[in-house]
């Protein structure tokens, strides 16, 4: 019986901690072996993986580096090495005052294919949860793009953290032609309720896979907690793989042909009708705006 199109993901999950950039890059570095050693050909990293920058206000600008720059060069000897893709966001510094929760691309010929930079930012002031709130806007600007990357395996859209409870950041992959969408996060604990909920969600309501890897415990220097348990899920919304409450590397096997199977099962995609949904793209403003106009 023919395999289909099988390829290996893996998600690395890790506490990085602010003030330890250097051991935390070595540790990230000896789990991507791990993943290459278990033939991973698509291998997706947390969000700010190199160092949250929570714990001091200025911080994230000290973890911030260029994009190709010292880290991107490590991962991209990892990426030759075993042959595999990888993806992760880290701060990016652009030289001039600005910075991004940047996502680089790289391919197993270790080359920057591109970057995407996180486009809805975690503004929380108000979580009761969190002592002060976070607003990630005070440190990084936002994306204005989503793109697609056309890997030799899949085409795969990349998303970060928040950008999960916007349905329409993966629709838009999906529309592009997104046949994995990764998501690198630091979903913040005790929310596990929806970071599973969205991740089958999005999965289920897109018939696409969705590969998402988490910062995991709490981090000690800032006292803020995450969820970690990284998780794959696949078209149907079935999880078939999660990661345990620990740093790890969690891999699994995927069949790209599944995709086709689910829409062929139910053509969801076949049966939109977006002439419907006239206001998705438009400020809430203008919507409002129309809608008392009608009456």
């Amino acid at each position: 019986m023919a395999r289909g199109r099988e390829i290996t993901v893996s998600a690395i999950q890790i506490t990085a901690v602010d003030g330890e950039k250097d051991a935390t890059v070595a540790r990230m570095m000896d789990m991507l072996d791990i993943a290459g050693e278990r033939g991973t050909q698509l291998c997706v990293l947390p969000e700010v993986w190199t160092g949250l920058g929570y714990s001091a206000e200025k911080l994230y600008r000290e973890i911030a580096e260029p994009i190709p720059g010292p880290t991107t060069r490590l991962l991209a000897e990892k990426a030759r090495k075993w042959g595999m893709y990888i993806v992760g966001s880290m701060y990016e510094d652009m030289g001039d005052g600005t910075y991004y929760n940047s996502s680089p691309f790289i391919a197993p010929s270790g080359e920057i294919l591109g970057k995407y930079w996180k486009t809805h930012l975690f503004d929380a002031p108000k979580r009761v949860d969190i002592k002060g709130g976070i607003r990630e806007s005070d440190k990084v600007r936002p994306g204005n793009e989503l793109p697609v990357f056309d890997a030799d395996m899949a085409k795969v859209g990349v998303s970060v953290c928040s950008d999960l409870r916007f349905p329409e950041v993966y629709r838009e992959l999906m529309l592009k032609g997104a046949e994995i969408i990764v998501c690198a996060s630091a979903f913040l604990s005790p929310r596990f309720d929806h970071w599973e909920f969205f991740l089958r969600a999005r999965a289920t309501e897109n018939q696409t896979f969705v590969v998402a890897s988490g910062q995991y415990g709490v981090e000690p220097k800032s006292g803020i907690g995450y969820v970690g348990r990284s998780m794959v899920v696949d078209p149907w919304g079935v999880i078939v793989g999660v990661a345990s409450d620990t740093e790890c590397v969690l891999t699994t096997t995927i069949d790209l042909d599944f995709i086709a199977e689910v829409r062929r099962r139910y053509p969801l995609i076949e049966q939109r009708r977006p002439e419907l949904y006239q206001n998705i793209g438009k400020p809430k403003q203008a919507v409002a705006a129309a809608s008392v106009q009608r009456r």
